[in-house]
């Protein structure tokens, strides 16, 4: 809107503000009237602009996109004529400058100083060894073998005893064996088990009275209290 509408639009103000109704409505309706056409073709200037700007982007991104544009761009320049023209050559008959090179400086030969030869050194004499001295291997005649191992007689005795009295039940031979054992060793750690077994074989064998006197003598302390609950059970379970 310039400013000749203004002033027409101030002047229908004051004509219609003078109560001159139809001159202020005309005036105001002819202000109007232009107010629309600005817009109308204010409004028509963009519907057809923006169509125009798609197409024309559009057309810069399928050319980009195929290389068509580039040819296009040669093509207005050609037209235009601002293709620059590319430097000339230099020509074949211009000669080539030569740089004058600096002489250069003669080096001087290095000097030789004569190297005396050291003496010839004196033959160092060998040194001998002395000879190891071998040790012979000792001969196995010489070699003592070593001390075997005496059974104990008592172990024997108490194992003949053990064996004829719970592996082949001859309860007369056992006996008999617990006797040797005792005899040959009274005071030995096995000797309160070989007592309580010879009193077994008394009972085996249905010699009571000296079964039960061979039981007594365990109860009243001769193995030291070891099969003692057994031997007072046993002497409680034969007959009278």
């Amino acid at each position: 809107m310039n400013d000749e509408r203004l002033r027409e639009f101030a002047r229908a103000l004051r004509e219609e503000a003078g109560h001159d109704d139809v001159a202020a409505r005309f005036t105001r309706a002819r202000v109007m009237a232009s107010v629309r056409e600005s817009k109308i073709r204010r409004r028509t200037r963009v519907a057809l602009l923006v169509p125009l700007a798609a197409c024309f982007v559009g057309a810069s991104a399928w050319g980009m996109a195929n290389g068509t544009l580039g040819r296009l761009v040669a093509r207005a320049e050609r037209a235009l004529e601002l293709v620059i023209a590319p430097a000339p050559a230099p020509s074949a008959s211009a000669a080539p400058v030569r740089h004058k090179s600096r002489p250069r400086p003669v080096e001087s030969a290095p000097s030789i100083t004569e190297v005396t030869p050291p003496p010839p050194l004196e033959p160092i004499e060998p040194i001998e060894e002395p000879p190891a001295e071998v040790i012979a291997p000792p001969s196995p005649r010489n070699v003592a073998p070593p001390p075997r191992k005496q059974a104990d007689p008592g172990h024997e005795l108490y194992r003949e005893a053990h064996r004829a009295h719970f592996v082949e039940q001859d309860f007369e031979r056992a006996l008999a064996a617990w006797d040797r054992y005792l005899a040959a060793n009274p005071r030995e750690r096995l000797a309160p088990e070989a007592r309580y077994n010879r009193a077994l074989c008394l009972v085996r064998l249905g010699r009571l009275t000296e079964a039960r006197a061979a039981l007594t003598a365990i109860t009243e302390g001769a193995t030291q209290g070891y099969r003692q609950a057994e031997a007072r059970a046993l002497l409680e379970a034969l007959p009278q």
